[in-house]
């Protein structure tokens, strides 16, 4: 028989040891779709993870201390793919369409300014012929000229509705599936005459000249069909990973909206003129992100 000193004494000291050892809590991972695309999304040099899109992500990082966030190589084809298969996955510059709201839930992350996309090629014989503000839909009419756009991606309603006309008659209009290598590699496409043009933000074409100067810069035309500013999303795969993650991502940017971390990041890489020319709309979003909830996730 064991004396009962012997059982208290085993007690005392298991008890302790159970409080002396901290619990450690699983994190939740959050997979995380990164490309090459900058200024957005850098993935080497000695910016690497310095874009707009990786610092925002650091902000929820910083404030989300039960997340562990993962790098998963993702374009948004490739995400909108994951969101369908049911695979956890997030985006951190989703713009938000109908068809992807089926998909995934959205809380308002980012604004980009400005939200205008350019006609970019290297064809400089083709520009001679176009105007300093071009129409898309016209310039898809002119089957002497080959242009390439990404099915899935969004450019925005009045876009997306032209390139959702794109028939199978149109042989002079690529429309690519997946981009595994990243937006960029277009880019790197159009500069070897691939094709005539593409349609991208001036932002990132400012980028990709940037990194291949002194060689000849891509040529840009702004183009009448887009917007002059959006709000870019975060969004994750519509089950209840996704929902809590969108839904605790958004308390965090809703009590961040107003510090100057949060908009040091949403701001970075945006030229000094557009920044000051930006101000007011871009004051007006940080209030409004400030209000209150702003996710597709039922309250």
């Amino acid at each position: 028989m064991i004396p009962l000193a012997s059982i208290i004494l085993s007690f005392v000291l298991t008890q302790g040891w159970a409080q002396g050892t901290p619990v450690v809590a699983e994190k939740t991972t959050v997979p995380w779709a990164v490309t090459d695309w900058e200024p957005y999304y850098i993935r080497e040099g000695a910016n690497a993870n310095m874009g707009r899109v990786d610092r925002l992500r650091r902000v929820l990082e910083d404030n989300l201390k039960d997340y562990q966030f993962t790098d998963m190589y993702a374009d948004m084809p490739k995400t909108i793919d994951l969101w369908k298969l049911g695979r956890n996955i997030c985006s951190g510059s989703a713009l938000i369409t109908p068809e992807r709201e089926k998909l995934a839930y959205f809380s308002a992350l980012s604004f980009q300014v400005p939200h205008e996309y350019v006609l970019v090629t290297a064809n400089a014989k083709m520009l001679e012929e176009l105007p300093a503000e071009v129409s898309l839909k016209d310039v898809m009419k002119k089957k002497k000229w080959t242009g390439l756009f990404v099915k899935d991606r969004s450019y925005g309603s009045e876009i997306d509705g032209l390139v959702k006309g794109v028939s199978p008659r149109d042989k002079h209009l690529m429309l690519k599936k997946n981009v595994t290598e990243g937006y960029t590699s277009l880019l790197k496409m159009l500069e070897k005459k691939r094709f005539d043009y593409m349609i991208e933000y001036e932002a990132v074409v400012r980028a990709y000249n940037e990194k291949i100067f002194p060689a000849k810069p891509l040529i840009t035309r702004i183009v009448k069909e887009s917007h002059p500013s959006a709000v870019f999303y975060l969004a994750c795969t519509k089950n209840p990973w996704g929902r809590d993650v969108v839904r605790k991502a958004d308390q965090v940017l809703q009590k961040l909206a107003l510090t100057s971390e949060y908009q040091r990041a949403v701001e970075s890489w945006l030229a000094p003129d557009l920044q000051k020319k930006s101000r007011k709309i871009l004051d007006e979003f940080y209030q409004k992100r400030a209000q209150g909830p702003w996710m597709t996730v039922p309250q």
